[in-house]
């Protein structure tokens, strides 16, 4: 038993829930930021559809502008929403099994959800700078783990290494 984590075992996977450590200064102003995009976001369409139904000469090009203004907005709200939903979700969720890695952070239906093949996963390794547990994905370093005390750290990386890593070396 690991303090803090959840283990659900089945035949094709398991699911590790762990605990999140919350920066509420973060959380706060991604909060804060996405309030004022949906307030821009409102604000445009609204005052789009008033310029289409105005007599102003020239509406049409000024509508398209502004379109393109909202679409530009738009994808940056996508962005947005996906650093909100980390710093606001409670929990990870730890999908393993022999052909990916499947990292979940729940926020309700809006939850960011990323897959590692699991050919391209190195072993799990503690990072004692990050108090987290981190594998390499290629390039990337991924990390994950921070809501645990450094012993449940030790535990679950030891642990996750000896059943699916055992054929490799870790950091």
């Amino acid at each position: 038993m690991i303090t803090g984590v959840h283990f659900e075992q089945t035949p094709t996977r398991l699911k590790i829930v762990l605990p999140i450590k919350r920066h509420w200064v973060y959380l706060s102003l991604y909060s804060a930021l996405m309030i004022i995009w949906i307030g821009m976001m409102v604000w445009g369409l609204v005052y789009s559809t008033r310029i289409l139904f105005s007599e102003m000469n020239r509406r049409f090009v000024f509508i398209i502008m502004l379109l393109v203004m909202l679409a530009i907005l738009y994808f940056f709200g996508r962005i947005l929403r996906r650093q909100w939903a980390a710093y606001f979700s409670n929990r990870e969720i730890l999908f393993i099994n022999n052909e990916e890695l499947i990292l979940r952070r729940p926020v309700s239906m809006w939850g960011n959800t990323d897959v590692y093949d699991m050919q391209h996963v190195t072993p799990l390794y503690v990072d004692e700078l990050r108090a987290m547990i981190g594998f390499e994905y290629g390039h990337r370093q991924i990390y994950l783990a921070e809501g645990l005390t450094g012993e449940a750290r030790n535990a679950l990386a030891g642990f996750i290494n000896e059943v699916y890593f055992a054929n490799r070396s870790g950091k």
